[in-house]
Parts: C-alpha cells; sequence; structure tokens
C-alpha cells in the first residue's frame, strides 16, 4: 500500500495521513449524496387529493347541490352559499350538525302573525233545588246573557304555508250572567208556623223562612258561601256572610279566599236582593253589634292565604269594628274601620285564630284563644282575662277554642278544657266543660263536666210572655262518647241557666247523635230550638220533646234565628 506523508511546521500544522477506504463506504456515500441533491418541493411519500362533500339545499322554492371543500355545520354552509337565516326560521337538520357527503338541508321560512277577534261567551244554565216549590215545578229566577271575549291569536306560517293557529291571551269584556232555573224539591213534610226570620245555609246558598216553613226564599243562588260568616242582624232584617273567592283572572287571587257580603232583607222576598260587598277579605269571624244604632257596625277578624299549608289560610288574631253609611252630599257609602288588636301569633296553636262574641250592651268583646278567655273593652281597648287552661293538643291539623254566647245578667257560657282523669298530660286531658263566667262578680262555675269538646253552649233569649216571663234556658250538645268527645256524636240537652233541671231532648235514644260540631239556635221568643241534623233543618219543642223536620236535601250546613 502506497502512503504519503506530510510534515509541515509543528506549531499549528496538521498531520494528515491517507489511506485507501472500502468500497461499500463509498457506495454509501454516493446514495446519500443523492439523495440530499432530491429538489425540495418533491414530497418524501405521495398523498391523495380530498373530496368535495356534496349536499343538497331545498330552501326558497328550489333545490341546489353545493360541493363543500372542508367539512361545516348546516348553518355554515348555508351562510357560504349566500342564504340569510331569520331569527324565527328553522333547519333540518338543527343548524349546529355537521355535515357530510350526500346530506339535504332544508330551510324552513317561519312567520308568525297575530290578529284579534270578539267572540261570545254562553252563558251557563244553573238548576237548583227549591223546597219552597212543589216537587217538580220549574221557574226561572234569574235569565241568562251572553257574555263578551277579545282572542289573541298566534298564527305560524312555514314556506307560506298556516301551519297552526292558536289562543295566547283571553280578555273577558263582558261576564256572561248565568241563567238560574229554580226546581221544586218540597217534601212532604207538615208545614208548621215560624216566628220571625229562620236563616239557613244550605247547598252554598243562603234561605230564609218567614210565616212559614213552606215560604222559602234562596237569598244567594252561585252556591259559593264559604261558612266562615253566616249572621243575621239582631232585627232580622239583614244577614251578613262570606264567599268564596273564585275568580282565578284577578291580581288577588294568589291573596285572597274570601269576600264579606251583606244583603237586606225585605219584608216579601220573592228573588234575590242586591247585596253589598264590603271592604272586606279572608274574613274568619264576623258579627253584627247587638246595639242597632243609625250606622250599621259590625266586629271582624281576618286571615291570610296560605296554600302551601296544611289549612286554606292562617289567622291574623286582630279584631276590628266597622261601620258603614251613606254620605248625603255624595250619596256614595262611606266605611270606618277602627282597629281593636292589631295582628298578632294569638299564642299556642295560634294559627287557627281566636274567636270573639259580643257582649249585650255593645261595649264589649269576649274573647276566646286556645287557651284562654277574656274580654276587651271596646271604649279603652283594654284588655281583662277570666279563666285559663291547657291547650288542647289534637295532633291532626286543626286546633280547637272555645265557643262563647252571652246571655241576660251579664254571663259568659262556653266551655273550658278540663283537668287531667288519669296520668295523660294536660294538653291531652279528653275533659271539656259547660263553664258560666261572671266578669263582673268574677265568677267561674263548671255546670255540666264532661260535657264535650264541641257542646257549645247557647242561652235563649228572655222574653215576656201573657203567662209571665220566660226563663232562660241553656241549650248544648252533650257528648255520648265525652272520653272521646272529638269524634263523638251528641245530642241535643237543654238546662236552666244554673245547671238544674237537665235533660236531654233530641234525638231520641234509638237514632244517632248529631255529627261534631252541629249548628242550633233559639227562636226569638225562646220556646224552640231550629237544628241540623243529618243534613237537614229541625224544629224542635225542648219541653214537650215533639220534633218536625223542615227540609229533605241534607245540604244544610248553618241556621240562625231571628225576629
Amino acid at each position: 500500500m502506497r502512503r504519503r506523508q506530510f510534515e509541515g511546521v509543528r506549531s499549528g500544522r496538521w498531520k494528515v495521513e491517507s489511506r485507501k477506504l472500502p468500497t461499500t463506504f463509498y457506495f454509501l456515500l454516493s446514495f446519500i449524496a443523492s439523495a440530499c441533491a432530491t429538489p425540495a418541493s418533491a414530497p418524501l411519500f405521495p398523498t391523495a387529493t380530498p373530496s368535495p362533500i356534496i349536499i343538497t339545499v331545498i330552501a326558497d322554492g328550489q333545490t341546489q347541490r353545493f360541493a363543500l371543500t372542508r367539512p361545516m355545520t348546516v348553518r355554515e354552509a348555508l351562510l357560504q352559499a349566500g342564504f340569510t337565516i331569520g331569527e324565527t326560521d328553522r333547519t333540518e337538520p338543527a343548524p349546529f350538525t355537521r355535515l357530510s357527503d350526500g346530506m339535504t338541508v332544508r330551510l324552513v321560512r317561519v312567520r308568525e302573525t297575530f290578529e284579534t277577534e270578539q267572540v261570545v261567551v254562553p252563558f251557563e244554565s244553573q238548576v237548583i233545588a227549591n223546597e219552597g216549590l212543589p216537587r217538580g215545578e220549574r221557574r226561572l229566577l234569574q235569565a241568562g246573557a251572553n257574555g263578551l271575549a277579545e282572542l289573541t291569536y298566534r298564527i305560524v306560517f312555514e314556506d307560506g304555508v298556516q301551519v297552526s293557529r292558536s289562543v295566547i291571551n283571553r280578555v273577558i269584556l263582558k261576564e256572561p250572567t248565568p241563567e238560574i232555573i229554580t226546581v221544586g224539591a218540597q217534601t212532604a213534610f207538615t208545614v208548621v208556623p215560624i216566628t220571625g226570620t229562620l236563616a239557613y245555609l244550605s247547598g252554598g246558598n243562603a234561605w230564609i223562612m218567614r210565616g212559614d216553613s213552606s215560604r222559602r226564599t234562596p237569598l244567594t243562588t252561585g252556591g259559593d258561601l264559604d261558612g266562615f260568616v253566616f249572621d243575621l242582624s239582631p232585627d232580622g232584617q239583614a244577614l251578613l256572610y262570606s264567599r268564596t273567592f273564585t275568580d282565578t283572572r284577578s291580581p288577588q287571587f294568589d291573596r285572597v279566599f274570601n269576600t264579606l257580603w251583606v244583603i237586606t232583607l225585605t219584608q216579601t222576598v220573592r228573588a234575590p236582593q242586591p247585596a253589598l260587598n264590603l271592604p272586606v277579605s279572608n274574613t274568619l269571624y264576623a258579627e253584627w253589634s247587638p246595639v242597632q244604632t243609625v250606622s250599621p257596625t259590625i266586629a271582624f277578624s281576618t286571615g291570610e292565604k296560605n296554600p302551601r299549608g296544611p289549612l286554606l289560610w292562617q289567622a291574623n288574631n286582630d279584631l276590628w269594628l266597622m261601620s258603614w253609611w251613606t254620605n248625603p252630599r255624595t250619596r256614595q257609602l262611606e266605611f270606618l274601620q277602627t282597629p281593636v288588636v292589631e295582628t298578632n301569633s294569638g299564642g299556642l296553636y295560634g294559627w287557627w285564630g281566636t274567636g270573639y262574641a259580643f257582649a249585650l250592651d255593645g261595649q264589649r268583646i269576649a274573647y276566646a284563644r286556645t287557651d284562654s278567655i277574656g274580654l276587651i273593652d271596646l271604649a279603652t281597648f283594654q284588655r281583662t282575662e277570666l279563666t285559663q287552661f291547657a291547650p288542647f293538643n289534637s295532633r291532626q291539623e286543626w286546633a280547637w277554642y272555645p265557643t262563647l254566647r252571652w246571655a241576660e245578667g251579664d254571663w259568659l257560657y262556653t266551655v273550658t278544657h278540663g283537668a287531667p282523669l288519669g296520668f295523660e298530660l294536660p294538653e291531652d286531658s279528653p275533659v271539656f266543660d259547660v263553664t258560666a263566667l261572671s266578669p263582673g262578680l268574677q265568677l267561674e262555675l263548671n255546670l255540666v263536666p264532661r260535657a264535650g269538646i264541641f257542646a257549645n253552649p247557647a242561652p235563649s233569649p228572655r222574653l215576656a210572655t201573657t203567662e209571665g216571663e220566660r226563663p232562660i234556658r241553656i241549650a248544648f250538645l252533650q257528648a255520648i262518647e265525652p272520653n272521646t268527645s272529638p269524634q263523638s256524636r251528641y245530642r241535643l240537652a237543654v238546662m236552666d241557666r244554673d245547671g238544674s233541671n237537665l235533660r236531654l231532648v233530641f234525638p231520641p235514644d234509638e237514632q244517632p247523635g248529631f255529627e261534631a260540631g252541629a249548628a242550633f239556635s233559639w227562636s226569638p221568643d225562646g220556646r224552640l230550638i231550629a237544628a241540623i241534623y243529618q243534613g237537614n233543618l229541625w224544629l224542635i219543642d225542648p219541653d214537650s220533646g215533639v220534633s218536625q223536620q223542615l227540609t229533605g236535601d241534607g245540604l244544610t250546613t248553618r241556621v240562625e234565628w231571628g225576629r
């Protein structure tokens, strides 16, 4: 092997030695050089050209095909193709759907219009039973009249074709007047004379009897009296009552559950009289003042609508006086409302409410809570507590406070919760006594032990008769099962005002008793008792025990008897 060797100056010179390399090394170098000489624009590996996406668009009455150079959504494709998309327009498929080859897109032009028209609202026909007419006889009580409503329609067009027409608003321009027809339902009961005015609540309507039991007249026809208030004025010439509030279109519907009304009774009532809607709502209690003045006066208490609670209402435990009169200058009614007791919790179980009762002098009002009874002086608004007792725990969605009734001589008759019989807690005691309270003498007399929670004693009027003055008697309901009186049935009992001469008068022993809380009322002459038994109105003579059924519809719930 031939070798050449160069030598140079040691400082800064290199010593290079040249040798002959193998042939394979030269081949590898030539391959690399040829690779490096390849033009920069040529790919290392071959690639395929992407195919366009072909779609079909149906819009504005035409069908067109478009080629998309890249994937996109329906909305992007339509906009790129030059279509405008309105706010109400819609696409098939949805605007954000990713398109693929061969898909069809439809653009639907949607247009809305609004129209209004007035339409007739047909009147309803109501049929009410009238026990004042012979059975089967029909009589038109009130002629019907159509109402008027304005309807607003929303009309939808798709590609110029109407696809829907719907009502979006309805305004009553004129309420329809229902046609009311009374149908005779008089049963073959013996006709008996009626002293004064006998008012009763049946089927949600107020009725009166005058003269005799065959002369029955409906005072209302709507069937919406709720029974919270049903009070006949002391002179028997006006009825105070409450009606369920059912106007769902009213902005007050979420806040009001009833309204308060008064109707004046004429001497000969042949048709419903115009009633006065008093400026009071959500009334739990209302009562006429026993002292008649030029201006009618009532007391009332209210609650709040409570649709989410166990009850429709929650009591305010307030107390108000209200009088009204006609202004001689304007000839308009004016109302004066005076607060006596402000809204308060009402003590334990106060959500149920507070009971009230006017004293006969009209200057005081007794109150009953679930744990006490007291007196309010209407001149000073001062309160005096008369008695206390343990509140009763019903363990249900109701609470109890006693009823209150005044008698001549300034005695208050009521029910008080007594002490336990055994080891039960005071709030679970089954003892409820008929009690007489004298505010002036500061006396409390338990007249009838264990009479029952719904004994509800009521004194008779004291009136002079040809035989002399009729003594005051006390009617009450005696529980048949006094240890379970909230569930027990009752019998009507009568006694002297001091608790003596007690006797059961109705119903007979072989008949089922009254339901708990049954209503009854003395006649204005203190001789008879009108009572609700099995849903019907009965007259009872407590002296002889003779009774007479007056109605047969089974719908009667309240009764008031006045002069």
